[in-house]
């Protein structure tokens, strides 16, 4: 069963923004990496992640915890962009939030896959956490079975290698792990990350599966997320299946269209 942890301390951290210096700071963070917060969409997202009932709610469903998330991570900032924390936050809003109707409750598993993505990922993740991952560190990782500490881990490539709809597709992949869908196959360009074939239902296509809902249908968003999110899917398209997948997504995404403007509603 998945733990629960109180996050009371959670709520004067949003009165903090800004004060994670003077916690310590993991060697990873020191400095933190180049990243470009208008391009990847956290100057987009982040703002909507700044208010105490999206934290604690994300606090909630994922359970984080705060030994996982200090040393600069961002447990002390929690509105830093900058930090990750934050840019995880930012991606679990857009899984949240990118759907005409959001679900208001984790076991809503109605409609299409946009629409419960985030509350899949919720019940399949176990627990969510941030690490520095030595000097090589991978994108994520996911631990699962009987007898062992699940978890999932996120490290400094998927906070800094990649903008907010990225981030929330590897999470969709992870959860898929975490759901028992190990990768089977290793003759693709992704090495260990391959499956054998697109209908195989694992981690790369539930991955693209999502970008291309958010592509087709999501909204709150703009036409540059939706541009990174279809450059995503068709990375793997071409390179993480054994045997090859022969379509690609291919969106007619013009710069000057704003896919729904944020409403109050959305906040």
């Amino acid at each position: 069963m998945k733990k629960r942890c109180t996050i009371g301390l959670l709520s004067a951290m949003i009165l903090l923004c800004g004060s994670s210096a003077a916690w310590g700071q993991a060697s990873c963070l020191s400095p933190i990496p180049a990243h470009n917060n208008a391009s990847e969409g956290d100057d987009l997202y982040s703002p909507r992640v700044c208010n105490q009932a999206n934290i604690d709610k994300f606090w909630r469903d994922f359970d984080f915890d705060r030994g996982d998330w200090d040393e600069g991570f961002g447990y002390y900032s929690v509105c830093d962009r900058n930090r990750p924390l934050n840019r995880t936050f930012s991606s679990l809003w857009l899984l949240l939030n990118s759907t005409p109707s959001p679900t208001t409750s984790t076991g809503d598993f109605s409609g299409n896959f946009l629409r419960w993505a985030y509350n899949y990922s919720a019940r399949e993740i176990d627990e969510l956490d941030a690490r520095c991952g030595g000097s090589e560190p991978p994108l994520a990782r996911t631990q699962w079975g009987f007898f062992v500490n699940d978890w999932t881990r996120l490290y400094p490539p998927f906070f800094y290698g990649y903008g907010v709809p990225e981030r929330a597709g590897t999470i969709v992949h992870e959860a898929r792990h975490a759901d028992g869908k190990d990768h089977n196959c290793s003759g693709c360009p992704r090495d260990a990350s391959c499956d054998r074939r697109w209908g195989d239902n694992r981690a790369n296509t539930y991955q693209i599966l999502y970008h291309w809902w958010f592509v087709d249908s999501g909204v709150n968003t703009t036409n540059a997320m939706k541009r990174r999110a279809q450059n995503r899917a068709n990375n793997i398209l071409a390179t993480g299946f054994c045997e090859s997948t022969s379509f690609r997504l291919n969106y007619y995404l013009p710069d000057f269209y704003f896919t729904r403007v944020f409403s109050a509603a959305s906040l």
